[in-house]
């Protein structure tokens, strides 16, 4: 059975039919280009068919937020046609939120704050 570990942050949480949730998660890497280096996003879809495992991640995660998956990959053969297609479906087994995104409104209430004080 193959493994694997993945951390990003949430891009989209989807609710599909019944028992399965896919979550995108994104992370960021340096490339190569013509102009020098710059930073480029990759994405990963991920998909959990547990439904306690759902229902916890539906309540306890929200986008933006700063997660690691691990799971099994499942290698998958579909037909587009004719022609045979080789996927590999991210099955999500364990999570953990590592952080959560500053919310701006947090952020501005303290600067209001810092700006009201008395000198």
């Amino acid at each position: 059975m193959f493994r694997f570990t993945a951390q990003g942050r949430i891009g989209k949480i989807e609710e599909l039919k019944a028992k399965t949730l896919r979550i995108s998660i994104a992370a960021d890497r340096l490339a190569e280009g013509r102009d020098g280096q710059y930073t480029k996003t990759e994405w990963l879809r991920c998909v959990s068919f547990d439904a306690d495992l759902n229902a916890e991640m539906l309540t306890q995660l929200d986008k933006g937020d700063s997660v690691t998956f691990e799971g099994r990959i499942v290698p998958t053969v579909w037909l587009k046609g004719e022609q045979k297609i080789y996927d590999n479906t991210f099955e999500i087994t364990r999570y953990q939120r590592l952080s959560r995104p500053k919310a701006k409104s947090e952020s501005k209430t303290k600067a209001d704050q810092t700006a009201d004080a008395p000198a």
